[in-house]
């Protein structure tokens, strides 16, 4: 029972409202071959690992560009939210995010 609890509580957590609605409807317009099943989580703010970057910056909006958060390396690529910093690969795709 408490694991379930942990996991309706961290998509909570995970959310960041940096990107209006209006904003994310937007770019999922630009991109109407995105599976539906991404694009439901990006309505609702949610990050998976494995999506573009447009993905999720159509998710969560822009990420601090001035931060010590947002690097680019041989190894990816990090970007810095209020609250979170996100890891890409060397193709671009989302790793891993965590809290600051």
């Amino acid at each position: 029972m408490m694991k379930k609890q942990y996991l309706v509580l961290l998509p909570l957590l995970l959310q960041a409202c940096e990107s209006p609605p209006v904003r994310r409807e937007e770019i999922l317009a630009e991109h109407p071959h995105w599976d539906a099943e991404k694009v439901e989580l990006i309505r609702q703010g949610y990050l998976v690992e494995g999506m573009s970057k447009e993905q999720v910056k159509a998710a969560w909006g822009h990420y601090c560009y001035s931060c010590p958060g947002t690097t680019k390396g041989s190894w990816g690529e990090s970007w810095e939210y209020e609250t979170q910093v996100v890891f890409f690969d060397q193709e671009g795709k989302l790793l891993r995010w965590v809290k600051k």
